[in-house]
C-alpha cells in the first residue's frame, strides 16, 4: 500500500506534464487578456524553474559552478571523406 503511494508521489514529482499544461494555460490567459504581461512573466518564471528542477533531478545533481561533469559522449562519423593522402 505505502509503496504504491510512494510510487505515485515519485511519479508526480518527476513529471513535468502538469507544469507544462499550467504554462500553456497561462499563455492562453495572457492572449485572452485575462492576465497582464507582468503576471505571465512571474508565473512563467516559477513554472520554468520547477521544470528545470525536475530535469536536473532526473539527470542527477547539477555540477557546482566551475565544476565539469561528463555524463556521456555520443559521436557519429560518416564515410567517403578523403584521408590525409587524398584517398577514399
Amino acid at each position: 500500500m505505502f509503496s504504491k503511494i510512494a510510487e505515485a508521489v515519485d511519479a508526480e514529482l518527476n513529471d513535468d506534464g502538469a507544469l507544462r499544461e499550467e504554462l500553456l494555460a497561462a499563455q492562453m490567459r495572457l492572449e485572452l487578456g485575462e492576465i497582464s504581461e507582468e503576471e505571465f512573466k512571474e508565473q512563467e518564471g516559477v513554472l520554468l524553474a520547477r521544470i528545470r528542477e525536475i530535469h536536473e533531478r532526473l539527470r542527477g545533481a547539477a555540477p557546482e559552478p566551475g565544476e565539469f561533469k561528463v555524463t556521456g559522449i555520443e559521436a557519429t562519423f560518416g564515410g567517403d571523406e578523403d584521408d590525409a593522402a587524398g584517398r577514399r
